[in-house]
């Protein structure tokens, strides 16, 4: 074989090789991402937080399709920054804490709120109740798996009074089904 032949095939290799992994993560939008692999698909749009980010809140809208029946714990999803410091899902209590600034958020958020629904083969039929105003349900987890969909709101609450622009990641980390979405804040 030529040293042509060798190189081409040799190149061929690493490129495709390296592929399946970029396919992994699909932007949708500016602000709608979407991560597959053979365990889980999860779809988070933050069309809001991307430009809206002065504040100590963040919204995320979050749904995600796992293959077999998983419960996702509260503690298994959070922020990464790009220094890789994780930021936790605010609490129920914060959120209470902070109801003033949040229905201020969620209202001028409606206008770029998406449906998940368009996202999925399967309609989100568990809703993702990790916070809620009094006199309903606050859940720590939440179930999907083949024929079950679920979706919701995900807010993180900043330790710094604001969220700066840059790239985070929003991480699911089950041992069943992980999932790293980038997130950009303008």
């Amino acid at each position: 074989m030529s040293r042509l032949t060798i190189v081409t095939l040799s190149m061929g290799l690493l490129l495709t090789a390296e592929v399946p992994s970029a396919q992994r993560v699909k932007q949708l939008g500016h602000a709608i991402v979407e991560f597959r692999s053979p365990d889980v698909k999860a779809v988070a749009a933050y069309e809001y937080s991307r430009r809206n980010h002065s504040g100590e809140w963040l919204l995320v809208e979050f749904a995600v399709h796992a293959q077999k029946r998983i419960a996702i714990e509260r503690s298994q999803i959070h922020l990464l920054t790009s220094d890789e410091r994780a930021i936790p899902l605010a609490s129920q209590q914060e959120f209470l804490d902070g109801h003033d600034m949040l229905n201020g958020l969620l209202q001028n958020a409606t206008v770029w709120r998406r449906s998940m629904t368009s996202y999925f083969t399967v309609r989100p039929q568990q809703t993702i109740r990790f916070f809620s105003y009094p006199g309903r349900n606050v859940h720590d987890s939440f179930v999907t798996n083949l024929d079950e969909t679920a979706a919701g709101d995900l807010f993180f609450k900043s330790t710094g009074g604001s969220w700066p622009s840059g790239a985070y990641r929003l991480v699911v980390s089950h041992p069943d089904a992980s999932a790293e979405l980038p997130i950009e804040l303008d």
